[in-house]
């Protein structure tokens, strides 16, 4: 287990200055949410110009006006989680991550270096998984604190309560798992971190996109449950604080088992 710490000390090091910048531009996206918001004034106001917004737009963000409508403040913060650009920082914070700490490590040839110490690719493997999950939880929990600094800030009309902001980085958590325990796998697979980012990212897109286009073209709602997205919903934890447990049990399966695969092919392969 000390070997593990220390492993998983020397990764952090290595991949500090990125991941303080992707944690800082996740904040700060979380954190212009409710002064643009608070910036429109009265709510009503914000509705009628949701109105004019093509419908397909905000199938984009997994919300309609109706919804908007009758969920206040905290209906209206959701779009923060729901929306691509946080996808994106977040998602990308992870499966950068990962991908540096296997397939990007391969490439350098710098793992060698581990495991010519008498370390074992199991040792290697779990430091990572357990960075992973670490990153993860930052992540999750950045974001609604960048949104609670942005609350206070802004000051927006409405009201919502805090603890769903918990519920919310819950929410967060596990799809950032579910993301990260593909992006291992992928990782363990690959020898190059430009592909191993390539592939994690692709896949990001196509689960994303798969659950968009369901909504707007019912030929693809038969594959809408194998997205990801369909089991991750910001505006039901912002407003009611709920995660089902189809959402738990499917996204902490993806994570589990993208993990214990990563692996079985990273203890198997033949390292160069």
């Amino acid at each position: 287990m000390q070997v593990v710490a220390v492993l998983l000390i020397w990764q952090f090091r290595r991949s500090l200055t990125g991941l303080v910048a992707l944690l800082l531009g996740i904040f700060l996206f979380e954190l212009i949410q409710p002064v643009a918001i608070a910036s429109v004034g009265d709510l009503d106001r914000l509705q009628g110009i949701l109105d004019l917004v093509p419908p397909s737009f905000l199938a984009l963000l997994n919300v309609t006006p109706e919804f908007l409508g009758g969920a206040g403040l905290a209906g209206y913060l959701s779009l923060g989680f729901s929306h691509p650009v946080y996808h994106l920082l977040a998602g990308a914070t992870v499966i950068w991550f990962a991908c540096r700490g296997l397939a990007g490590e391969v490439e350098r040839g710098s793992i060698q270096i581990a495991l010519s110490r008498a370390v074992s690719r199991r040792s290697v493997y779990f430091s990572r998984l357990i960075g992973v999950v670490i990153v993860g939880a930052v992540v999750a929990v950045i974001g609604p604190l960048g949104m609670i600094v942005g609350i206070a800030i802004g000051e927006p009309a409405g009201s919502i309560r805090m603890e769903y902001l918990f519920i919310q980085g819950i929410a967060s958590a596990l799809l950032l798992w579910a993301i990260g325990g593909a992006g291992l796998l992928i990782s363990a697979s690959a020898s190059r971190m430009g592909q191993a980012i390539g592939w994690s990212i692709g896949l990001l897109v196509v689960s994303y996109v798969i659950d968009y286009f369901a909504d707007l073209w019912g030929a693809l709602e038969p594959i809408k449950p194998f997205s990801l997205f369909d089991y991750y919903d910001p505006p039901a934890a912002m407003t009611r604080g709920e995660i089902t447990g189809e959402s738990v049990l499917v996204m902490g399966t993806v994570a589990l088992v993208g993990a214990l695969s990563g692996l079985v092919v990273f203890s198997r392969r033949d390292l160069p």
